[in-house]
């Protein structure tokens, strides 16, 4: 009877810690999808608007609904590695936050210069684009809730084919990483305390 109150102080401690730990869980990044027809534009009036909170945000290529897009209906002047493409396929997008557009992989989504003179410069297939945008990883802040806009810059875009797949994920602060930490660190506690417990008992 007298452990009780002890066991239901442990059983707290560690519903919060497990609670802590999940709770980053929750913010799960968002994809956003960028076709290279319905999304392209010069100055975003046809791209994908987010509506976020204050805070972080990480940005990276992902494989989702699309790999990588091309602004061309053919590749060509590829080097025996599939890249260094006078045309061909890359990984990039423009983003609006207020008033300030900012670039985003391959060439600084340069439109029709496209990735040359960074990188690799245009690939023979989707498949090597995004398997070469791995190197990007973007983040922005926003000091308060903002509407975010992403889109492909483009405005020839009959011969376009493709798109990109964004991630966009909530960074933890620091004092989220903190609270995980103490939450792990409680787990961890409780189970080296029953691990080490032992049974006495009288004859």
């Amino acid at each position: 009877m007298g452990d009780f109150p002890m066991k239901f102080a442990l059983t707290a401690i560690s519903a919060a810690a497990l609670a802590t730990v999940a709770a980053p869980s929750a913010q799960a990044a968002t994809v956003v999808n960028l076709d290279g027809v319905t999304n392209a534009s010069l100055n975003g009036s046809n791209g994908v608007t987010l509506n976020l909170a204050a805070g972080t945000y990480s940005l990276s290529f992902i494989q989702d609904a699309y790999t990588a897009f091309t602004r061309f209906s053919s590749t060509s002047g590829c080097d025996g590695a599939g890249m260094n493409c006078a045309l061909g396929w890359e990984n990039s997008a423009r983003y609006i936050i207020g008033n300030t557009t900012y670039l985003f992989g391959d060439g600084a989504a340069s439109g029709g210069i496209g990735p040359l003179g960074v990188g690799d410069g245009y690939y023979n297939t989707a498949a090597l684009s995004f398997a070469k945008s791995s190197i990007y990883n973007g983040s922005f802040t926003l000091n308060s809730a903002s509407a975010v806009t992403f889109f492909i810059y483009d405005d020839n875009l009959g011969d376009n084919s493709g798109g990109v797949s964004l991630s966009v994920g909530a960074v933890p602060e620091p004092a989220t990483w903190m609270m995980m930490m103490i939450g792990i660190g409680a787990i961890g506690g409780l189970m080296r305390r029953r691990r080490i417990s032992t049974t006495v008992r009288y004859a």
